[in-house]
């Protein structure tokens, strides 16, 4: 569990971590370098969850030895889903990360909601919905890693 206690807000005790899969932690339906580190160590903290449409049809080979769950969606109301998906966690537990349009309820509705703005671009929706813009998922997982720079960035 990650313990974050932002001056202007109550301490928020974090323990799943959302992902979405393509623009997020992978590009063409390949991990990007670096991702399966980060996963392995931020799986000490946290209950780790993929949230993704699996376009390429490749996130069970890519994510086969990492301790993640993977859901895919399967309505054609992405949005909608993921955020549904993130309600059967306490969302003041969990940590949400996209870049997608259809990420922007997921982000919204959980207690921190990373956009990120990787080489894909990040849609405007997801960008207002989110509790903090990082460049890219490695700077996600850095902030994660080290909860002085969240409360740097989201203090009052």
């Amino acid at each position: 569990m990650l313990e974050v206690n932002i001056p202007g807000r109550e301490v928020w005790r974090l323990d799943v971590l959302l992902l979405d899969y393509n623009g997020t932690i992978a590009c063409d339906g390949k991990l990007l370098p670096g991702v399966e580190h980060s996963i392995l160590k931020l799986s000490t903290t946290f209950a780790i969850y993929i949230v993704t449409a699996d376009t390429f049809g490749s996130v069970a080979k890519m994510c086969a030895d990492l301790p993640v769950h993977i859901h895919r969606l399967t309505s054609v109301d992405h949005t909608k889903e993921k955020a549904d998906y993130l309600l059967q966690f306490d969302p003041k537990r969990v940590v949400a990360i996209g870049n997608g349009r259809n990420d922007a309820a997921m982000l919204q509705t959980a207690q921190l909601g990373i956009a990120v703005m990787g080489n894909e671009g990040c849609a405007v929706q997801t960008l207002l919905a989110a509790d903090l813009v990082v460049q890219s998922i490695h700077d996600a997982f850095s902030v994660l890693e080290h909860p002085n720079r969240l409360i740097a960035s989201l203090r009052s």
